[in-house]
This record gives structure tokens, C-alpha cells and sequence, in this order.
């Protein structure tokens, strides 16, 4: 036997602790138990009660190889229960403060594998004398900077720790170590005072702590309601980018600048994706020139090679492919023959900063420079999806119609009846 730890340790609200980690829950520590002095819920730690609510209480700490003898007579209260460290040494911590004391379980440092389950046997004498604030001392003959009745607190305690992995009977004990593989549960040895009877009823009618089985379950059923969560999630944002309604498998595969128009005309989209390739195709090229002739370029004779491309499906000249270096040509002839768009601002679509975002159709109505709305609907025009072609066209000359666009969309239905009579894709 050795002896770990022999002295006074500070106790608030009548509790102290052990622990390998983390200070242990009061609740957690003592359900499913039926003893309130030694909670061993939380593994890794006890939570230890004493009948002193704050002051200094005589403890001492043993380390046995087996289980010790029964506790001495001088014991008025004795509870044993299973304790598995998280490391060979564990600290004795008293409530709010730092480690008082190292507790060296396995004296020859760390073991390889698991660590063993060590037994604990908690006794104390005098705890109705310790809830007494005096201890015994008459308040009246003290001074005011006496405190002497802290310090000579009349509870007394003992903690004990053996293996509890000897076989059956062994070191002198009833039941030796753990039976089929898991600790002997905590037991009640001896009660004898009010202040360690109310802590075991407090104790014994907490509800019990969930099985193994529940706590499996509990997690099963908790994963699956974040995947449900989720998925709900994912599919209202789904439907929000695509103008209310989720799209459909055909309209989920298109990529690129195509979710605009669906917000603003999901019908549209609907009727469009429904239509077939070739259909598709001659929307994309038609919705490019209409939003070039609504800016005042379709016409410019060094745009003939693109047109003559998008009209015979074939890839556009390398030259037309950057919407960027495209606007900047034409700007530029624009400005030499003295056809500067004066007025306008370039406007970014995409919500920046902070605050609530404005709302589609304010977007659409701000001015704008209604050439650099329509060049990107050449290289849309040209896309290799001819569904995306003509979803990513409409939007381009959409934006290029600007407060005009209600004008535009109804001359898309006229130009194309299909739109209105096929499904969605």
C-alpha cells in the first residue's frame, strides 16, 4: 500500500475532485448510481461530496495492489465505485482552483494497451458535524479574523484505489474484478448520517444515464435528422436559384450564367428546355442578334464572320470568343466614329458587401451600357450545350433590354410558340 496523498484539501459548495482531464458534471457524475457521496458517471474522474460546505477537510489517499480489508469501525460512511483513468497519474482538484496534488496510479509510469479499472473506496466520518458552518465552534467566542473553524473542520475522509481486474475472490474481497468484462457497478457499503442519506436519495433518483444501445441510436437518429435538415436545405436553394420550383433533371445539368433568367421567367426556361437541340440552338442565335440590335451594333460589317458562324453551327473565329477583348474593339470604333453611349454604367449582378440585396427587377431597371449587356451573348450564342446557348443568350439580351425586358420576353413567345406548349426539361 502506499500512500498517495495525506493532508487538508480545500472544499467549496462540499465537493472536490479527481480527474484525468476535464473537471466532471454533477449530474452526469452521479445518474444511473446509487451511492451520492462518489460519482463515477464521467470516466476519467470522480466528483467526491463532504459534509463541510467550504473550508479544509483531512483526507488520505491509498493506493492498494489488491483490494484492501474492509473499512475500518471508525467509518460511518463507506460507497465503492468503478473508476477508469484516462493516464497513469490523475490530479486531486479542489472546486475552482488548480491541481492540488498528483495522484500516481501507476507508479511506473504509462503502460502499453489499455489502462487497467481501478476500484475506489470512499469513507468519511463526521459529515452531520461538517454541514454545521462551525464545525462545533460557538460563533459567539470567535473573533472576526478567527477562522479557526475552517481549518479544523470535524469531517474526515479516505479514498482508496486497488486494480479491480484480479480474478474472482482474489485479495480477500466479495464479487474480486469485473464480470464479464465490465466494472462491478457502485454500491452503498455503509450509511449511517442525514447529510450522506439525503446525497444517496438525491443520487438514486436521478434518471438513469442512456444505455450504449440509446446513446447509438440517439447519434443514428441525430445524423440523420442534420442529412434531413440538409437536403431540405439544399433543395429551397435549389428552388430559390431556379426562380421558385426545383429544376428538372435536363435544367440541373446546364452550367454557366443561366440562373437569372430563371428567376425572372421561370416559365420561359421551362419552355425552352423542352424544346429540342436544333430549336434551342436557333433561339440562342436570334436572342444574340436581337440583344446586339437593341445596342445598336448588329450591324457593324466586322461582326459578319460571327453571325455567318453562329447561323452555320460552326465554333465562332477566335477573334469573337472574348466577350471582354470584344466589348473593348468595339467601344473603341464606337468612340473614333464619334458614337461614344454616353450615360451609362456598367452594373455587376452578383450581391457584394453587406446589407439586403436589391431585388431582380431593380437590378434590371438600373442603367446600364447596353453594348457591354450584349457582347457576352455572342460567346454564349456559341456554346457547345445548345441549351445553355439559349438560356445564357435570353439573359445577356435580356439585360441589354433593361426596363424594356417585359418587351423582349413576349417577343421570344411570339418568335417561338413552342417555348409555351413544351414541358419542362
Amino acid at each position: 500500500m502506499r500512500v498517495l496523498f495525506e493532508d487538508v484539501v480545500p472544499v467549496a459548495y462540499g465537493q472536490f475532485y479527481v480527474v484525468s482531464r476535464e473537471l466532471p458534471d454533477m449530474t452526469k457524475a452521479f445518474a444511473g448510481q446509487v451511492n451520492g457521496l462518489c460519482g463515477a458517471g464521467e470516466p476519467g474522474a470522480l466528483f467526491l461530496m463532504t459534509g463541510t460546505h467550504s473550508g479544509r477537510v483531512r483526507l488520505r489517499v491509498e493506493l492498494h495492489e489488491r483490494e484492501p480489508p474492509a473499512a475500518a469501525d471508525e467509518w460511518e460512511e463507506v460507497v465503492e465505485a468503478p473508476f477508469v483513468p484516462r493516464g497513469a497519474t490523475v490530479d486531486l482538484v479542489p472546486w475552482g482552483d488548480g491541481t492540488l496534488a498528483p495522484l500516481p496510479l501507476i507508479p511506473d509510469g504509462p503502460e502499453t494497451g489499455p489502462l487497467p479499472t481501478f476500484r475506489v473506496r470512499y469513507c468519511a466520518a463526521g459529515m452531520d458535524e461538517g454541514r454545521d458552518p462551525f464545525g462545533g465552534f460557538d460563533p459567539d467566542t470567535l473573533e472576526d479574523d478567527d477562522y479557526t473553524y475552517m481549518d479544523q473542520r470535524p469531517d474526515r475522509y479516505l479514498l482508496c484505489f486497488w486494480p479491480d481486474d484480479a480474478p474472482d475472490g482474489a485479495g480477500g474481497g466479495p464479487g474480486g474484478g469485473p464480470v464479464d468484462g465490465f466494472p462491478r457497478p457502485d454500491a452503498i457499503v455503509l450509511r449511517t448520517s442525514r447529510a450522506a442519506g439525503y446525497w444517496h436519495d438525491w443520487a438514486s433518483a436521478l434518471p438513469a444515464p442512456p444505455s450504449l444501445w440509446e446513446q447509438v441510436e440517439a447519434a443514428r437518429r441525430e445524423r440523420q435528422e442534420q442529412e434531413r435538415r440538409a437536403e431540405e436545405y439544399r433543395r429551397r436553394d435549389e428552388a430559390r436559384r431556379w426562380g421558385g420550383r426545383p429544376p428538372g433533371e435536363r435544367l440541373r445539368r446546364v452550367v454557366g450564367n443561366v440562373q437569372g433568367i430563371a428567376r425572372l421567367d421561370r416559365d420561359l426556361v421551362d419552355g425552352v428546355a423542352g424544346a429540342d437541340d436544333a430549336v434551342q440552338r436557333e433561339i440562342a442565335v436570334w436572342a444574340a442578334r436581337r440583344a446586339f440590335a437593341h445596342a445598336g451594333i448588329a450591324d457593324l460589317d466586322w461582326l459578319a464572320p460571327a453571325w455567318t458562324a453562329l447561323r452555320h453551327g460552326r465554333p465562332l473565329p477566335a477573334e469573337f470568343t472574348d466577350p471582354a477583348a470584344l466589348f473593348a474593339r468595339i467601344s473603341d470604333r464606337h468612340e473614333a466614329g464619334g458614337h461614344e453611349p454616353g450615360g451609362y454604367r456598367i452594373v455587376a449582378f452578383a450581391r457584394r458587401g453587406r446589407g439586403a440585396a436589391p431585388s431582380l427587377g431593380a437590378m434590371l431597371d438600373a442603367p446600364v451600357n447596353p453594348v457591354a449587356m450584349a457582347v457576352p451573348a455572342l460567346a454564349a450564342a456559341a456554346g457547345p450545350d445548345p441549351l445553355q446557348a439559349a438560356l445564357e443568350a435570353l439573359w445577356a439580351a435580356t439585360t441589354t433590354f433593361g426596363t424594356r425586358r417585359a418587351e423582349f420576353l413576349a417577343e421570344v413567345r411570339r418568335e417561338f410558340p413552342v417555348v409555351d406548349s413544351a414541358g419542362p426539361g
